[in-house]
């Protein structure tokens, strides 16, 4: 290759994975630590809202982690992955009866999480479908065996999120650029 040819550029196919793996590694971090460091309670409220506090300010690395410019379909995807986990939420209140334990509230939150990703595979790539079917699958199981304590399933929930958010901070560039 002379000194003017230059090797093709490359584009990410899931430029905003890297943001999301760095987003990831924190809220897996944040939820395994509010649990190991909760005392008698369940979770440790403080130390998870102090983790997912800085989940989000991560996001305003994104634009440093990203590979590129994700696609119009890619940004609807991430909207309504966000759109969805929203109204889920504002759902989940209304229909778990009063009285529910706080482990089944958090199983049951764990649950929408898990729903959330696998829109967002479009946007971060089909290691999204994985982690949202594992997610599911582990807050399922938490739900059908009471009698293992939550923070089983809630560490099992976190150190899926920490792989997969590391695996993601490792992403980079897949396909060449498309001709200019």
């Amino acid at each position: 290759m002379s000194v003017t040819e230059h090797a093709p550029a490359t584009r990410a196919r899931y430029p905003m994975a890297r943001g999301g793996g760095l987003f990831l590694v924190l809220i897996g971090a944040a939820l395994i630590a509010a649990i190991a460091l909760s005392g008698g309670a369940l979770v440790s409220y403080p130390v998870f809202f102090a983790g997912s506090g800085l989940a989000v300010l991560s996001l305003f690395l994104s634009g440093r982690l990203s590979d590129g410019r994700p696609t119009r379909a890619q940004y609807i995807a991430l909207a309504a992955a966000i759109a969805l986990e929203a109204v889920l939420f504002g759902l989940l209140p209304r229909l778990l009866p009063l009285g529910t334990s706080e482990p089944v509230r958090w199983l049951w939150v764990l649950m929408i999480v898990g729903v959330h990703f696998l829109p967002m595979a479009v946007c971060f790539g089909p290691l999204f479908l994985l982690l949202g079917g594992a997610c599911i699958s582990n807050a399922a199981l938490g739900l059908l065996l009471p009698e293992v304590p939550f923070e089983v399933f809630g560490f099992v929930d976190g150190a899926l999120k920490l792989v997969v958010g590391a695996g993601s901070l490792r992403a980079r560039p897949l396909s060449p650029a498309p001709p200019v």
